[in-house]
């Protein structure tokens, strides 16, 4: 197997970061570029340990999109029923084994078992009984709320036949660009529209939610080979009754995520030394200096504007 080349690609958390810190995205995409490699430069083997970080809040909606998924495919192979009590026991497994990986630091060894930033900024050890506790109760009720919800009725009343991959990382290409997503679950109703599902346990973010929807329905219609018009797109807020936010795939709604990615992709392609061989130099990619962003970066430990700073606590 040839050695993997660092190509120029898109994605919502991708533009996310670039807007947020360019410091930091340079981090994130090329300084830790190859961090996974036995013979890694000490450094850049440091920053992939810190791209892969992950705070509580994340880690918890890691955790639900996991156990959704297993129980979906499950259902699928074994008609077994889905209920939150074992969800929320099959959560309470992955947290455990989630904690001891990053208490024990075994992502030195293996950077993407969990490490959790609370604790690599923490002390290592412990956190307030509080705080994990408002991780597992997050788990929990996102999971009982998924288990309840008549969006999962709709879903076990669809023949099989008629669901799609459930949560798989993929892409597809716009104008050359290629453009990363991972599907929640989608399905086709009674009525022959397909419907794709992304389940969230924070709160609503409704623009950022529209363009990764669209990004959905531009998948589908390459991958699926289904019309954009007859694609619904739903966000569904499980820490709030699993609430939905529904709308079409219209063309304005398309044409204006098309825009966001085109546009995105060239101010990432501009902040590049050698944009046709996507070589970033760190220099040109400077730090945000807002301390709004910084005190919950991953890369704070390396940040020339953060040397010397407190570190952070609970993002919640």
């Amino acid at each position: 197997m040839g050695k993997l080349v660092n190509e120029m690609s898109w994605s919502v958390s991708r533009d996310q970061l670039f807007q947020d810190c360019r410091r930091a995205y340079y981090y994130n995409y090329y300084g830790a570029w190859g961090g996974w490699e036995s013979d890694a430069l000490p450094a850049t083997r440091k920053l992939y340990i810190l791209k892969n970080l992950r705070t509580l809040p994340m880690w918890a909606g890691s955790t639900v999109h996991e156990v959704i998924a297993e129980a979906l495919n499950r259902y699928a192979r074994k008609n077994t029923p889905i209920r939150a009590g074992e969800l929320q026991a099959r959560a309470q497994q992955k947290l455990r084994a989630g904690w001891i990986e990053a208490v024990n630091r075994e992502w030195l060894a293996s950077p993407k078992k969990t490490n959790l930033s609370e604790l690599y900024y923490g002390n290592g050890k412990t956190l307030p009984r509080e705080t994990t506790e408002k991780t597992k109760d997050r788990v929990f009720e996102s999971l009982r709320c998924f288990a309840e919800s008549a969006v999962l009725q709709e879903i076990l009343a669809t023949p099989y036949m008629n669901w799609k991959p459930i949560d798989q990382l993929t892409s597809f290409v716009l104008d050359e660009l290629k453009v990363w997503c991972a599907i929640d679950f989608a399905y086709v109703d009674p009525q022959g529209v397909l419907r794709i599902l992304d389940w969230k346990t924070g709160s609503e973010r409704t623009a950022s939610l529209k363009v990764q929807l669209a990004c959905y329905a531009l998948y589908a219609a390459e991958a699926w080979h289904v019309p954009i018009d007859n694609v619904q797109l739903c966000g569904v807020f499980l820490g709030e009754n699993a609430r939905t936010t529904q709308f079409r795939a219209s063309p304005e709604v398309i044409i204006e995520a098309k825009d966001r990615i085109l546009t995105s992709a060239a101010d990432m392609r501009a902040a590049l030394a050698d944009a046709q061989n996507n070589v970033a130099r760190e220099d040109d990619l400077p730090c945000c200096e807002k301390d709004g962003v910084c005190r919950w970066c991953n890369f704070r430990e390396v940040c020339p504007f953060m040397a010397g700073k407190a570190p952070g606590g609970n993002p919640e």
